[in-house]
Order: structure tokens, then C-alpha cells, then sequence
């Protein structure tokens, strides 16, 4: 005989059961991140959704991981989750990038586009930066003249949880 395993809302406590699915991972500050195979139970009663999202550290590091090797042009919000990543203020990514906090706010709410060269600036500095994916900086050096100057909008980006596997997948938009 197996046991169903419940959780207790955190909204009502009643029990819901959870089950495994994808989730857009809008906590993460990127709209287009999806996780897959995460826990969710719905409440029966209030409706509300209970995530259970593991491994939020190694998640976070294989999102940034991906965006380095990304084939598009870096968003705002990319740069923002890459900055915050890192653990910089608008101030100390400004002065690798020879600029200030006004001009890093500007890229990150798309007041200003990113351009290419701080787009592959930033690339290198998240890798470099991060002591985990500083093996790994040669091989995003070689990825920079792939990279497409059309923006990642139109991308969405696919991990699994218990693999921490990544994929860029194109999404197209319902008119």
C-alpha cells in the first residue's frame, strides 16, 4: 500500500497533494525561465499554488550559466539577475564596466539597450566571477562571436531541476 504524501497550504491549511510539473520561475526576476519537474500542490479550497523549488544556489548558478552562453543579445533582466548572481551592487558592476549605477539601471529596466560590447563584457565577467563557472570562461570567450545581436525576448529558458540541464527554447507569441 503507498502513502500519498500532502502538503498543508500555506494560505488555508488545507491538505493538497503535490505533484511534479513545470513552473515559470518568475521569482528568479527572469519572465522567461521555466523549471521543470518541480513540486507544486494546488490548493483544493483557496486555489493557491505551493512551489517547492530544491536547490535554489545550483539552480540559480546553472540560470547563469546558460545566460553566458546564451545565442542572443543579454536583456535588462538578464543583466540584473547576472548582477544580483554575482552579489554586485549597480555601483561595482559599474566600475568593471567603466560606468555608473544610472547607466547599469538604464540596461537593466531596457531604458537603454544593452550593446554589444557590454553584452560580452558582462558574459565574461559573470563566469570569471563566479569561482564555479571559472573553468568555464574560456569556452564563453569562444561563444562571443556567435552571439546574435537580436535580443533573447523571444527565448525561454528550460531547466531541470534534478539535472540542472539547459535549454534555450523558441516560444512564439499568440497574437
Amino acid at each position: 500500500m503507498t502513502k500519498t504524501v500532502t502538503h498543508q497550504c500555506t494560505m488555508c491549511g488545507e491538505q493538497a497533494v503535490p505533484e511534479r510539473r513545470n513552473y515559470r520561475y518568475a521569482e528568479s526576476g527572469l519572465p522567461n525561465v521555466v523549471l521543470q519537474g518541480v513540486m507544486v500542490a494546488d490548493c483544493p479550497k483557496c486555489g493557491n499554488s505551493d512551489v517547492s523549488i530544491p536547490r535554489v544556489a545550483k539552480i540559480h548558478r546553472a540560470i547563469a550559466r546558460a545566460l553566458t552562453n546564451s545565442p542572443a543579445r543579454l536583456t535588462g533582466a538578464q543583466l540584473r539577475f547576472l548582477r544580483k548572481h554575482l552579489g554586485l551592487s549597480g555601483d561595482e558592476l559599474g566600475r568593471y564596466l567603466h560606468t555608473d549605477k544610472t547607466k547599469i539601471s538604464k540596461w537593466e529596466t531596457e531604458q537603454d539597450k544593452v550593446g554589444p560590447v557590454t553584452d560580452r563584457l558582462v558574459r565574461l565577467l559573470a563566469t570569471a566571477l563566479d569561482r564555479e563557472l571559472r573553468p568555464q570562461v574560456t569556452a564563453v570567450a569562444e561563444h562571443l562571436p556567435r552571439i546574435r545581436d537580436k535580443s533573447g525576448n523571444g527565448l525561454e529558458l528550460h531547466v531541470d531541476v534534478d539535472t540542472l540541464q539547459t535549454a534555450f527554447v523558441l516560444v512564439s507569441r499568440a497574437a
